[in-house]
């Protein structure tokens, strides 16, 4: 196996566990969070007290689906890696994406690393440190716009143009080309305030397609 098709595998079954997460398991497990209308600290006791009945599966259920994340960036990563190389065209847009992406995934894993600090400060009835460390999280994962989220999509831009640049075949090019459209649109609707979870679908479809493709790229 190489860069390749491990990306391709990332970056197909990263979605598909992600959205299994949100849309089954973690309603089904932990329960629907807050409600819709719920803003600044209401909204942030009621995201910690939803996962508090039963802290370790909480956890367990959260890692998986910020593994699935992060699986998904490494996969981008790997991928844009493989586009890199002397005379390739569009590989310096692919190492400015390798460096990027790695970078962002951080920002993602420092705003688990909070859900869960909040989560801990709460278990030790440490209510206001608690409230401040949740409201850290919950403007730095749902800010609009999101710094990091710019990067992420810019940078899945110029992967599926080196992409694109590259392919010989209409599958990819065609697969290639859609991912880069999606996520400059993506990218540009994150400045507006608008309701983007059909948009993240839409990017979760596209991120698929785009691991079977690497995929079936690796078997010819």
């Amino acid at each position: 196996m190489n860069a390749k098709s491990l990306s391709g595998y990332l970056i197909a079954i990263g979605p598909i566990l992600m959205m299994a997460t949100w849309i089954f398991i973690w309603p089904a497990l932990i329960g629907e969070g807050a409600p819709e209308n719920a803003i600044g600290a209401e909204l942030v006791r009621a995201n910690i007290e939803s996962g508090m009945d039963n802290l370790s599966l909480t956890v367990l259920v959260a890692t998986l689906a910020g593994g699935s994340m992060l699986a998904m960036m490494l996969g981008f990563t790997l991928w844009a890696r493989s586009l890199q190389g002397e005379g390739k065209k569009g590989a310096l847009l692919a190492t400015i994406a390798s460096i990027t992406i790695p970078v962002a995934a951080a920002g993602f894993m420092l705003g688990m690393e909070f859900n869960f600090a909040a989560a801990d400060a709460w278990a030790d009835k440490d209510f206001d440190n608690a409230l401040i460390v949740g409201a850290v999280s919950e403007y730095i994962n749902g800010a609009e716009p999101s710094f990091s989220w710019t990067f992420v999509s810019l940078s899945l831009v110029f992967i599926g143009i080196a992409s694109f640049l590259q392919s010989n075949d209409v599958i990819s090019k065609t697969i290639a080309g859609l991912f880069a459209v999606i996520m400059l649109i993506t990218g540009i609707l994150n400045f507006a305030n608008i309701n983007a979870d059909p948009l993240f679908m839409l990017w979760m479809l596209i991120n698929i397609a785009v691991g079977i493709n690497l995929i079936r790229l690796r078997a010819q």
